[in-house]
């Protein structure tokens, strides 16, 4: 019996291992995204009472049944009479239209800002990834490079007792090690951020570990600024979210000013007395629009639509402000990115730990060795992390896709 326990736990053992290293790409994350992001939840749920709205508008009005009976009497003289009808407003026969085109266009605002926040998330997701990867992989470089100075150390710790190096050629390492240890643990938190960033965007649970896939972005551009710019006005679905609700809007002023029209409603029936006197009732109904003539909805929807109206301007000045200041900070930091091509990391901190091993080299030529490779690794990441963020900005900016994913 306590055999096969151990064998259950064995078996378990590798399975909690597995969960709690789950790794993601990045097909999957978005994917995950547009499933679990509280955003766009709550743009659906208002494309769902969008379309509620929509089929409250569209219905016919209840008619409405009435039924009167009179018994009266005078001494032996006995009198009844009674009343059946029917009655239905007529005013939805012109009111109807208007509003309900009003609601499909809201309807359709919604879908579109859906779709606008869709392309928000896109953008997000594809930012956390690829920071978080790429500081990964930078965490990871640290560590072995600390590694490698930990050995270098206590190397130099043995040198130190047979005399081949000096007391302060020792501390100068340690305090290198040390720096480096400082430095890694802060890129581990950058790690952390961007790895918690993911989780909350995704919906995955935030005491899951994940990690990531290398994914190659690509990065080139075929557009100018004045493309983009075009592109952008023309595009972005925020913007025609927000011309849809001013058409939207401008129905629903005329459904209310069509309510100037007062109430009518039509009403018919079947009439029986007592003297056999019988036949069909019928009786019309309508407002007089002596004081109450709607005035109140027309003018909160004119001014509804003149807000609208400059909030529209707006938009369409803010979208030409960050498609330009975006695709000014892509440019920047797509030359600096091919700038560093040329540079090759590994080579600077190897050929410094050889050769300071070797004796070739001074301690000062060591550290300046190791200063260089870390500061240079350093900023190649955080040159492609800023470029991937800003294709990725560039992209939401424009309204469109841009990106290709290649594995």
């Amino acid at each position: 019996m306590r055999l096969f326990r151990l064998f259950v736990m064995l078996l378990f053992i590798p399975c909690v291992f597995i969960k709690a290293q789950q790794k993601i790409s990045f097909d999957e994350a978005l994917k995950s995204a547009y499933q679990n992001n509280i955003d766009l939840q709550k743009q659906s749920a208002r494309i769902q009472t969008a379309e509620s709205v929509l089929g409250e508008s569209s219905r016919l009005p209840n008619p409405v049944f009435t039924y009167t009976r009179e018994d009266l009497n005078s001494g032996s003289t006995n009198y009844k009479e009674w009343i059946a009808s029917g009655s239905i407003p007529l005013n939805f026969l012109w009111n109807r239209w208007s509003n309900v085109e009003s609601k499909e266009k809201s309807l359709e605002a919604q879908k579109l800002l859906y779709e606008a926040h869709k392309l928000n998330v896109s953008a997000q997701v594809r930012e956390s990834y690829f920071a978080f990867n790429k500081y990964s992989e930078l965490s990871g470089r640290l560590n072995n490079t600390l590694t490698r100075l930990t050995e270098l150390a206590e190397s130099a710790k043995h040198r130190l007792n047979e005399g081949d190096i000096s007391e302060y050629e020792l501390q100068r390492i340690l305090i290198e090690v040390n720096k480096i240890k400082a430095t890694a643990s802060e890129i581990e938190l950058l790690k952390t951020k961007f790895e918690n960033n993911l989780k909350l965007l995704t919906g995955y649970d935030s005491s899951e570990k994940i990690i990531t896939e290398s994914v190659e972005l690509n990065t080139d551009l075929d557009f100018s600024e004045e493309e983009l710019v075009t592109n952008a006005l023309k595009n972005r679905n925020d913007l025609k979210a927000l011309k849809t609700l001013i058409e939207s809007e401008n129905l629903f002023l005329s459904h209310n000013q069509m309510k100037i029209i007062p109430d009518i409603s039509l009403s018919a029936g079947y009439k029986k007395q007592t003297d056999d006197l019988k036949g069909t009732v019928f009786q019309i109904n309508f407002e007089v629009p002596l004081f109450n003539r709607n005035q109140n909805a027309i003018q909160q929807s004119e001014i509804e639509v003149n807000l609208l109206e400059k909030d529209a301007a707006f938009l369409n000045n803010k979208i030409k402000t960050e498609v330009s200041e975006t695709y000014k900070s892509y440019v920047l930091n797509k030359s600096l990115y091919n700038a560093r091509n040329d540079i090759k990391m590994d080579n600077i901190f190897n050929t410094a730990a050889y050769s300071y091993e070797q004796g070739e080299i001074s301690l000062v030529e060591f550290i300046d060795g190791i200063n260089a490779f870390i500061d240079g690794s350093i900023l190649s990441s955080e040159l492609e992390i800023n470029l991937h963020k800003n294709y990725s900005r560039l992209e939401k900016a424009v309204g469109i896709s841009l990106t290709n994913f290649e594995k």
